[in-house]
């Protein structure tokens, strides 16, 4: 028997919706409800990277991001990507590099492999994008970004996508040629005004929503700066104080447990100091979906994500593209064996 497989280059992807934050946000809400029911596997991540202090932030890494989403996506499948800090001063490269595979959850076979390096952008934007909606302030207007790659792209369309009355953004970047071009570029995508700054400070204390997106190695924003009521998305590392974790007054993280055993972010670092215990977490981003917990209660509290990425977002965000494809005749067919060479 032949066994085939769909191929998806990124344009193909693109061409399936896959550049839709809108949707991916929708993907993501359905998926935390079937979080929220247990309909998921999710081992652990593997990531592989040297031994070397810093190496994320200096050297990179590839992970391995399996999982299994049930519900109306049904479907298995791993993200494989690469993240090397220099592609884009070294080398003129993204950054991040992926493939996801698709694999059909009763015969195992594999019935797709696309470009994830998008969809892996685009997800980790719908994730603020879906907590956007329940921790930002009622007032917010502006949002101010640390890191104009594109992480801090997806983010800006994300919440612009869930809090619709945003009006500007200010970009901070070491590089005010990457934030000249990314105030350009961002300005003309979603119709904004987006503003470079070399003033950290201003960014911080004169925007609603705090986004940092880097490759920092020390935090860039502390909790002596911060104002109250801020609405504060920690994608990085390093890049925010203990002082700021310690201060807010609501912490929302999309798995904790995940967070812990990956031990690579500030929040990871105070509990594995014994700073703070698993009663420091308020709520899950499926707490919020479902409605179990409420949120931002008023535009006062300090609120705060740190979520760590999970490999059924791409699961889930790369089942709707292949769909999309198998019904619009998108893609390469691939031919996996015309007749098993040993059963």
């Amino acid at each position: 028997m032949s066994i085939k497989m769909l191929y998806l280059s990124q344009e193909d992807v693109i061409r399936c919706g896959g550049l839709s934050m809108e949707a991916a946000i929708d993907d993501l809400e359905e998926l935390f409800r079937l979080y929220d029911e247990g309909d998921y596997i999710l081992p652990g991540k593997i990531v592989m990277k040297s031994s070397e202090p810093n190496a994320e932030e200096l050297t990179g890494r590839i992970n391995a991001m399996p999982g299994y989403v049930g519900g109306k996506f049904d479907m298995a499948g791993i993200k494989w990507i690469g993240s090397g800090p220099q592609n884009p001063f070294k080398y003129d490269l993204p950054r991040a590099s992926a493939v996801i595979i698709l694999n059909d959850p009763v015969t195992k076979l594999p019935v797709a492999i696309m470009d994830g390096t998008l969809i892996s952008a685009i997800r980790t934007g719908a994730v603020t994008g879906v907590c956007a909606k329940y921790l930002s302030p009622s007032r917010s207007r502006v949002v101010g970004l640390f890191g104009a790659g594109a992480q801090s792209k997806t983010q800006l369309m994300a919440i612009k996508a869930s809090v619709p009355q945003i009006e500007k953004a200010y970009v901070f970047d070491i590089s005010e040629a990457r934030a000249e071009s990314f105030a350009k570029e961002m300005t003309e995508r979603i119709g904004i005004e987006v503003t470079p700054s070399d003033d950290r400070l201003f960014v911080i204390q004169g925007s609603d929503i705090v986004v940092t997106a880097t490759t920092a190695t020390e935090p860039i924003v502390h909790g002596r700066d911060i104002v109250k009521g801020t609405y504060v998305v920690h994608l990085g590392d390093n890049e925010v104080d203990e002082e700021l974790v310690l201060k807010a007054d609501k912490i929302v993280i999309d798995d904790w447990e995940t967070d812990k055993h990956r031990m690579g972010d500030t929040m990871a670092y105070l509990y594995r100091d014994g700073k703070i215990d698993d009663s420091r977490i308020n709520a899950s981003v499926a707490d919020l979906v479902v409605g179990r917990h409420p949120g931002r209660e008023n535009d006062d509290e300090l609120t705060y994500t740190c979520n760590v990425g999970l490999g059924i977002y791409d699961v889930a965000i790369a089942t709707r593209i292949y769909r999309y494809a198998l019904e619009n005749g998108v893609g390469q067919e691939l031919t996996l064996w015309d007749t098993p060479a040993l059963m």
